[in-house]
């Protein structure tokens, strides 16, 4: 991968990532200019930066794993499906080499945003009302926990374990890369 892209994707910065895109997307393979902007614009929108839509959908799946196992009106399938299309999952299997390749690096940036949300947040990492803080080992369980929700508990209870396969990789392979020698703390399905 080039050096630019291995920036842009370390990068939590949404507006230094757009203009890192911004810069260089003239650079990149064939096709991949394409995907690169269509993942931005369905992660951020159009423009300038607002929210970022990916950290929603795993917001919603979380929602999912932790509201129970009743699913009246579908009302979770909805979300699980918009997820899966905007995360770009829908038929992933049947995607050139290339496009999984940059659609995981997206998905791992997102994993990598999420946990630093979650590490940086007051009451994320405190014990009670902000009084007190949690080992870095209390973190780290409690953020396995959080990806243990999104990436693996939520799939199961809908039944889509296949669909969301490359969101499981990509947040075990950064909850690695963030806390080394501590996979055992995520509970695999």
């Amino acid at each position: 991968m080039e050096d630019w892209l291995n920036a842009y994707y370390m990068e939590m910065d949404p507006l230094k990532r757009q203009q890192l895109l911004l810069e260089n997307t003239k650079e990149t393979k064939d096709g991949q200019d394409g995907l690169l902007r269509q993942l931005w614009e369905a992660r951020y929108g159009k423009g300038k930066p607002r929210k970022d839509d990916f950290v929603g959908y795993l917001m919603n799946l979380r929602y999912i794993a932790e509201s129970g196992k009743m699913d009246p009106g579908g009302r979770k399938k909805k979300l699980a499906v918009n997820a899966i299309l905007g995360l770009g999952l829908y038929e992933f299997t049947q995607k050139t080499e290339n496009e999984q390749t940059v659609i995981l690096s997206e998905l791992e940036n997102t994993c990598r945003k999420y946990i630093d949300i979650s590490s940086q947040g007051r009451g994320f990492t405190s014990v009670i009302f902000g009084m007190g803080q949690l080992s870095d080992e209390s973190i780290a369980g409690k953020i396995a926990d959080e990806i243990s929700r999104f990436a693996f508990d939520a799939p199961y209870i809908l039944r889509m374990t296949r669909e969301f396969e490359p969101l499981q990789r990509a947040a075990a392979e950064v909850f690695r890369e963030v806390y080394p020698n501590r996979e055992h703390y995520l509970r695999k399905r």
